[in-house]
């Protein structure tokens, strides 16, 4: 619970025609309380390796949970260039397709443009984690591909919906 209050100084006001002054002092409490929620992911763990987290958890003292964002945060960290570029056009691909997903009246093909621009990206990250660097290219410039088309019939489909709804009246 945080409790806020102001105060105003003395005010003082003068009136023109008594010339006399006055001052007012007047305080407002304000009481808000707050609840505060860790947000939370839920990490499914294999039978198989429950008991390692545990061990894990007993040896290092430390929770699972931050043991693993410590884990992300070092990964992220020795991302190598190329590898963060596949990432950044992997986040890219998903911003825009759920941005398209979020509109009204657009082709379904647009979404499927997208979804093969996705798979394109995971499958080039899992090619260059594996070291096949040929194959990571050729992933990489279809996912590539993809994505632009799908931009580009985005935007045609953009103007042909605004086309038709000039030619109903409706803009």
């Amino acid at each position: 619970m945080i409790g806020v209050s102001y105060r105003t100084a003395a005010r003082q006001c003068q009136n023109a025609d008594t010339a006399r002054e006055f001052s007012t002092e007047f305080a407002v409490e304000y009481t808000y309380m707050y609840t505060w929620f860790m947000p939370n992911k839920t990490l499914y763990v294999k039978d198989a390796d429950l008991p390692m987290f545990e061990q894990a958890q007993e040896q290092l003292g430390d929770s699972v949970s931050s043991m693993f964002a410590e884990f992300l945060r070092e990964r992220m960290a020795n991302l190598r260039p190329e590898e963060g570029r596949i990432v950044e056009l992997l986040h890219e691909i998903g911003h825009a397709r759920d941005a398209a997903n979020k509109e009204r009246n657009l082709p379904v093909f647009i979404d499927a443009e997208y979804a093969e621009a996705e798979a394109c990206g995971n499958k080039a990250l899992k090619s260059f984690q594996r070291g096949d660097v040929r194959k990571t290219k050729v992933l990489f410039y279809a996912a590539s591909t993809y994505r632009d088309k799908a931009e580009r019939d985005l935007k045609e489909a953009r103007a042909f919906n605004q086309k038709i709804a000039e030619m109903l009246g409706r803009a």
